[in-house]
């Protein structure tokens, strides 16, 4: 008995000595700058899902206007050679994006129907394929206040896109892994 009885002291102590980073996932990778990128199998589908989480240093109402304004994906997201706002319903965007690139491959356009979302907690674009050069088109930008104050954003992006387009799966996959990272810093960029 008396075993057993250390066992649960010792266990009880090491809740309270385990450091606060261990206890959240490890939120203090993210204030230092890390990216996390995590490809995705998902069922009927030959390309994985992307997604990717981090930390801008800027509160969520400073990035919000990057990702809601689809009409300015030329200057604030990479690789888009031109965007336009078709419709806007409410809290609905239509939008038609190109995306760049590289030779000798086609660019790739695609209309997506969006629901906007902004604020207080969460800032969120959510889109859907309409139609253009993919069998699927999906995805999410999700920004959350990253800490009490509300001065930095938690950044979730998600996308599964699949083009038309002949394109080797390892070339996809290498391609998302790269070019994700570089979009998050080019975000943070713009607005820290």
């Amino acid at each position: 008995m008396v075993r057993f009885k250390h066992r649960w002291v010792l266990l009880c102590l090491s809740f309270v000595l385990i450091p606060a980073t261990a206890m959240t996932g490890g939120k203090n990778r993210y204030a230092n700058g890390h990216i996390d990128v995590k490809m995705v199998k998902v069922k009927g589908y030959d390309t994985p899902k992307a997604v990717v989480k981090a930390m801008i240093n800027a509160p969520p109402e400073k990035v919000w206007p990057l990702i809601d304004r689809c009409q300015d994906y030329e200057k604030t997201m990479l690789r888009t050679s031109s965007a336009k706002l078709l419709k806007k319903s409410g809290s609905t965007k239509v939008c038609e994006i190109e995306v760049d690139m590289p030779f000798p491959l086609d660019n790739l356009k695609s209309v997506t129907k969006a629901t906007h979302k902004a604020g207080p907690k969460e800032w969120s674009r959510k889109w859907t394929l309409v139609r253009g050069d993919y069998s699927v088109n999906t995805g999410a930008w999700i920004l959350t206040p990253f800490n009490e104050a509300g001065t930095q954003t938690m950044v979730h992006y998600e996308i599964l896109a699949e083009p038309h387009t002949s394109i080797p799966d390892w070339v996809k996959e290498k391609a998302q892994e790269s070019a994700l990272p570089k979009l998050i810093k080019h975000l943070r960029s713009q607005v820290e």
